[in-house]
């Protein structure tokens, strides 16, 4: 770490920091930027989640916020240009198509039928929609986001943008000019700014007394299954929404992730004691059973991590308590790929406004 101070410190290398980082370098190259990554870069969710892209949203907020996003990511990938990813067709299922209709909103969606998905699914020859499911038609995208955040993290390198690994940010407090940061080999950083992402270990980190007492933030285990069966070139992707699950056909890896809602809460964001348990093989099992007329595909292998929610399961961009110069960023609730590039840009905001 070079002398000197710094125009913005970003703490945490997932894809919200990264993200932070990106943006506020557009906006002038000219800035010393640095990122501190106390394990590897996308060491939490971002090295685990599919990446979804969906217009589905609950209000006004998350429309906002995922029209944001996917500007961003547009920017960055022209046409389609994903990682192991692909733009594509997403064939939503559902008993409530107003319901449906309701979270589309401007979105919007175009009824379907179940001949027209079942034409598509010669991967899933057992794959079943019953008469009264309602198929609507959407547009969509997925890309792994362990790819994405290497792949910014290398553009930020090449914009001589500094990133530390395996090192912590242990202490922040406001100098008479500037922030310091302390770093966990005892080193201290100067800072006119800095943004504070980092996910799933906000909650018991010291740095959490810098964020305010709302949202409450937990922290929430995330699961899915790798389905043994080869999706084909034109799979779309199948949005289960009465139980908000997902079947992505992920045609670089040569499986289905099946992406379902596991309810253990309050993990340690720890990826040696997370596992598949019991429970969520049952809940995953139950769902899987209501659209294949004969045998579920097996399971190849899993994929388990956690992510850091807040009360109402939207990320947020807020100032820190008694900090000024410092937003905390997180609340990722799984979402940190759709809404992250906006909570981002709104800390960037507040941080360089006059």
């Amino acid at each position: 770490m070079t002398g000197g101070i710094y125009d913005l410190a970003v703490i945490g290398a997932g894809v919200m920091g990264l993200s932070a980082a990106f943006i506020a370098a557009r906006n002038d190259p000219k800035q010393r930027i640095v990122i501190f990554e106390r394990d590897i870069v996308g060491a939490g969710a971002s090295g685990f989640a599919p990446g979804i892209q969906i217009n589905i949203c609950r209000n006004d907020g998350e429309r906002s916020l995922i029209d944001r996003g996917s500007k961003f990511w547009r920017g960055i990938y022209p046409r389609g240009g994903w990682h192991n990813g692909r733009d594509c067709d997403v064939f939503w299922l559902t008993r409530n198509p107003d319901e449906l209709a309701r979270l589309a909103g401007m979105g919007g969606t175009t009824p379907s039928t179940s001949v027209e998905l079942t034409e598509r699914l010669s991967s899933l020859p057992n794959f079943q929609i019953a008469d009264d499911i309602a198929v609507a038609l959407d547009r969509g995208s997925y890309s792994p986001v362990d790819l994405i955040v290497q792949d910014l993290a290398e553009r930020l390198r090449a914009l001589g943008i500094s990133i530390f690994e395996q090192t912590s940010i242990e202490r922040i407090r406001q100098g008479p000019r500037n922030l310091l940061l302390r770093t966990s080999d005892d080193s201290e950083i100067s800072a006119r700014r800095a943004i504070l992402a980092i996910g799933p270990w906000l909650p018991e980190s010291p740095l959490r007394e810098h964020l305010a007492d709302e949202p409450r933030l937990r922290v929430k285990k995330v699961v899915a299954l790798h389905l043994a069966a080869r999706p084909s070139s034109n799979c779309p992707m199948i949005g289960l929404l009465d139980d908000y699950a997902f079947l992505i056909p992920m045609i670089a890896d040569g499986y289905w992730l099946f992406s379902f809602t596991s309810q253990e809460w309050d993990v340690r964001p720890d990826s040696d004691a997370l596992h598949v348990s019991s429970d969520d093989l049952a809940r995953a099992t139950a769902i899987l059973a209501k659209w294949f007329s004969v045998d579920v595909p097996a399971i190849a292998s899993v994929r388990v991590f956690c992510d850091c929610y807040s009360d109402d399961a939207v990320p947020f961009a807020r100032p820190a308590r008694a900090i000024a110069g410092l937003q905390v960023i997180g609340g990722g609730a799984g979402n940190g790929f759709r809404f992250g590039p906006a909570c981002a840009e709104e800390a960037i905001r507040s941080l360089y406004s006059p």
